[in-house]
């Protein structure tokens, strides 16, 4: 399976490496494994994993990485400083080395260790200490922005940004299914009190799936969070529902699947992410879980009828976020003898 998984993505890869030259002619491959040995002063290979609107390499003593980005792709500098400090010792060094024939050209730090996509046989079936060294690295990661998160971040205006969040989960209350109806009621007589002024604004990660995510199969340790082009500014706790990668796996058939122990892991998540934040009350706890449940919605309740159209989701059409927006919520709170969240 391991080797199936691999050889998926080594071609998945191999695509995007051959779009992203088409796409920023006259650099080709050769030009870019160059430009990159001269920066670094070492020989340089792609890495195993790239990305849709980049070209990665990784330099052959493993400590850095040269990414190369078109204008449309370029990565938000002010943002990305702010984002290294608030998730300090999770997030790589980013540096702007210049644009070159229309080509940003970016230095960064290798986080090491490998994608828990290819980590996941060992995280499973290795020593429960891996996975569980892994849960609780994420819990402080999530919890760093808490303490971290530097005054001088420019932020959108709260109210504008309120807005933003009504209108989709309005939308998603009058377009859902109606199973979904009481939570989504819930949530929005709850959720404005993330926009007062004292209840943090935070960056956060907009894509934190297994690939993105790299951790150490030998200890179990999380090494980094990569990829953060498409990072937001919102309210904290809304990318909490990332938690969920963790604790289950998405089968073809089946849809989403979580793990025997995902409990157990789930409660060892929430005691480290207190335990990271400190003096905690009640509200503020009963906020985190109106917060992350408001991001579990929005990012998994619409489908996308092109590039700028989205509309809520329908059980007529299959739609795999709806599917698991059901798995980690409704179907989740019934196997653990909740009928519903308030």
């Amino acid at each position: 399976m391991e080797d199936v998984i691999a050889a998926s993505i080594m071609k998945l890869s191999q695509s995007q490496i051959a779009t992203f030259f088409a796409k920023n002619a006259p650099w080709t491959q050769q030009r870019c494994n160059q430009e990159a040995e001269r920066i670094l002063s070492v020989s340089v290979q792609p890495a195993f994993v790239q990305g849709g609107t980049s070209y990665t390499v990784v330099s052959s003593d493993g400590a850095d990485v040269v990414q190369f980005r078109s204008a449309s792709s370029a990565l938000d500098m002010n943002l990305l400083k702010c984002i290294e400090q608030a998730y300090d010792g999770f997030v790589p060094h980013h540096e702007l080395i210049g644009v070159f024939d229309e080509l940003y050209i970016y230095k960064m730090d290798n986080v090491g260790g490998i994608s828990m996509y290819l980590a996941r046989k060992e995280l499973l079936q290795g020593s429960p200490c891996l996975l569980e060294q892994t849960v609780s690295d994420f819990a402080r990661f999530f919890a760093s922005a808490w303490h971290k998160t530097p005054p001088r971040m420019q932020c959108p205006d709260r109210a504008t940004l309120y807005k933003e969040y009504s209108s989709g989960l309005v939308s998603l209350q009058q377009g859902l299914p109606e199973r979904f109806r009481p939570t989504l009621d819930a949530l929005i007589s709850r959720f404005p009190l993330l926009f007062d002024d004292n209840w943090p604004l935070v960056p956060h990660h907009t894509d934190l799936l297994e690939n993105n995510i790299h951790v150490s199969t030998q200890t179990g340790r999380l090494e980094g969070i990569c990829d953060w082009r498409d990072a937001t500014i919102g309210p904290f706790g809304v990318s909490l529902g990332g938690l969920e990668t963790m604790l289950g796996i998405r089968r073809w058939k089946e849809g989403w699947v979580y793990h025997a122990n995902q409990q157990e892991l789930r409660d060892l998540f929430w005691a480290s992410f207190y335990r990271a934040m400190g003096n905690v009350s009640e509200k503020q706890k009963e906020l985190i879980e109106v917060a992350r449940l408001v991001g579990l919605f929005l990012d998994n309740g619409f489908k996308w009828l092109d590039d700028e159209t989205k509309v809520p989701a329908s059980d007529n059409e299959g739609h795999d976020g709806l599917r698991y927006l059901e798995a980690v919520t409704l179907k989740l709170w019934a196997s653990q003898g909740e009928h519903s969240w308030n």
